[in-house]
C-alpha cells in the first residue's frame, strides 16, 4: 500500500524534511508513523541513512544549539524548495514512487540539508568567549551559595611551601550542599598541555596521605577567576584546601612538590 493523492504526498514530503532537519514533535511523529505504515519499507526507509548521518553530526556535545531565527529560516526555505521545485502538480491522485523521489526530490532534499549543516557549522565554531561566560555564571552561583548556605565555610588562600607571588583569593564550601567555589586573584596563567592546577580537600575522616581530589582546572585570565569545586568523594568535615601544580589531567596521588596555595579551616 502506498500514499496517494496530492495532499498526502505533500504532507509526507514535509514530514520527511522536518524529520531530517529538526526532528518531529509527538504529533508529527505519530503522523509520520501512520504514513510509513502505508508504503513499502524501501520507500519509507529511503532517507534513513541521511537521518543517521545528521544525527551523528549534530550530536556533538560541544556544539551550540541552532538559534531559533536560523531554525525558522531554514524550515521556511525547505518548505519553499519543496513547494516550488520538488513537488510537481498532478491532475489526479498518483502513487508516490521510489524512483520519482530518488530522481526528482532527493537532490533538493540534499541541497537543503547541506545548507542547514553549513549554518550549523558556522554557529558551532564561532568564538563565544567561554571564559567570560563561565566566570559570570560561576560568580552568580557563588553569590547564591553564600547567601543560602547556613553552614558555609569561607577561608582565605595563604601561601603554600612553593608560593606564587601576588596570588590570593578565597574558597567557600557548603558541607550540606556538597558545593563550593574557589576564587583566585594573581594566580599565574597555565598552559593546559604542559601543566594544570589541582585542588585537594583534606577531610578529618580521610587519611592525610589520600586527600579528596577537588578537580583539575586552568587559569586563563589575569583577572579574578572563579572555579567550581568538583569533589570526587563526599566531603564530610574539611579542614584544609590545597592547590598543587600537576601534569595535564592531574594525578591520583600528588607528590606535593609544587604547592602554591593553602586554605586552612579554623
Amino acid at each position: 500500500m502506498s500514499i496517494s493523492g496530492k495532499s498526502d504526498a505533500n504532507r509526507w514530503e514535509e514530514l520527511q524534511i522536518a524529520r531530517l532537519l529538526f526532528g518531529l514533535s509527538l504529533e508529527e511523529q505519530a503522523e509520520f508513523d501512520e504514513f510509513a505504515r502505508k508504503m513499502p519499507a524501501e520507500q519509507a526507509e529511503l532517507f534513513e541513512h541521511v537521518v543517521a548521518s545528521l544525527d551523528v553530526a549534530w550530536s556533538d556535545p560541544t556544539s551550540m544549539p541552532l538559534p531559533e531565527h536560523l531554525r525558522n529560516a531554514i524550515r521556511s526555505r525547505a518548505l519553499e524548495e519543496l513547494t516550488t521545485k520538488v513537488l510537481q502538480p498532478v491532475d489526479k491522485p498518483t502513487l508516490v514512487s521510489v524512483s520519482a523521489v530518488r530522481s526528482g526530490k532527493l537532490p533538493w532534499v540534499v541541497a537543503v540539508v547541506c545548507m542547514a549543516l553549513t549554518v550549523l557549522t558556522l554557529v558551532s565554531t564561532r568564538s563565544i568567549e567561554p571564559v567570560k561566560q563561565v566566570s559570570r555564571d560561576a560568580a552568580q552561583l557563588r553569590a547564591e551559595l553564600i547567601s543560602a548556605a547556613k553552614d558555609l565555610v569561607q577561608v582565605m588562600w595563604a601561601d603554600g611551601p612553593t608560593p606564587i607571588s601576588g596570588a590570593g583569593g578565597d574558597v567557600v564550601w557548603s558541607p550540606s550542599q556538597q558545593q563550593g567555589f574557589m576564587r583566585f586573584r594573581g594566580l599565574t596563567m597555565n598552559t593546559p598541555t604542559v601543566e594544570q592546577y589541582q585542588l585537594w580537600i583534606f577531610d578529618k575522616n580521610q587519611s592525610e596521605q589520600t586527600p579528596i581530589d577537588g578537580g583539575v582546572f586552568d587559569i586563563d585570565s589575569d583577572q579574578e577567576v572563579i572555579i567550581p569545586i568538583q569533589a570526587k568523594l563526599r566531603v564530610r568535615e574539611a579542614y584544609l584546601f590545597a592547590i598543587t601544580i600537576e601534569k595535564p589531567g592531574g594525578v591520583v596521588v600528588s607528590s606535593r612538590e609544587r604547592l602554591p596555595l593553602l586554605a586552612a579551616v579554623n
